[in-house]
């Protein structure tokens, strides 16, 4: 017989792994392409999902909608952040808080402003490209998302 959504959340709960930094990381999980620990629920049809919503879910309560659970943990100025950041897998609880989608953007724009390159290793002094998206004003690397321009051209 399958087993509940809550029974399978406590299991997933229960392979929480306690860090030296206080993070929490989901056993022995490696991150996806974007640094997420991701898991699978449900049944019969399994779905993937982000680690750290669950444990927000177990121990908080349900996301309100328009809502995102940002990382508290991440510290730009010590953390380039981006795919690679380690904080991005952490499942504690006291590190996630709730914040709009556009208060989680900021904090993006504020990594960006401790980076010195971008992740294919253009300088990003004088080089940001902001465009506007639903969720808000967006800001990457100004010569990636030329060459993206001209390589779709």
């Amino acid at each position: 017989m399958a087993s509940t959504y809550d029974e399978q959340l406590e299991k997933i709960v229960s392979r929480f792994i306690p860090q030296a930094n206080g993070c929490w990381h989901l056993g022995d999980t490696k991150p996806d392409n974007k640094g997420y620990a991701n898991t699978k629920i449900g049944w019969p049809i399994q779905k993937s999902v982000r680690a750290h919503r669950l444990s927000w879910i177990y121990y908080k309560g349900d996301t309100p909608k328009g809502m995102v659970i940002d990382h508290l943990c991440h510290d730009p100025k010590i953390c380039v952040g981006g795919n690679t950041c380690e904080h991005r897998r952490c499942v504690n609880p006291d590190h996630l808080q709730l914040v709009s989608e556009s208060e989680n953007n900021k904090k993006t724009v504020r990594v960006l402003r401790y980076r010195t390159h971008c992740k294919n290793g253009h300088k990003l002094e004088n080089n940001i490209y902001e465009y506007k998206t639903k969720q808000g004003i967006r800001r990457s690397c100004a010569t990636c998302a030329n060459r993206s321009v001209k390589v779709g051209a």
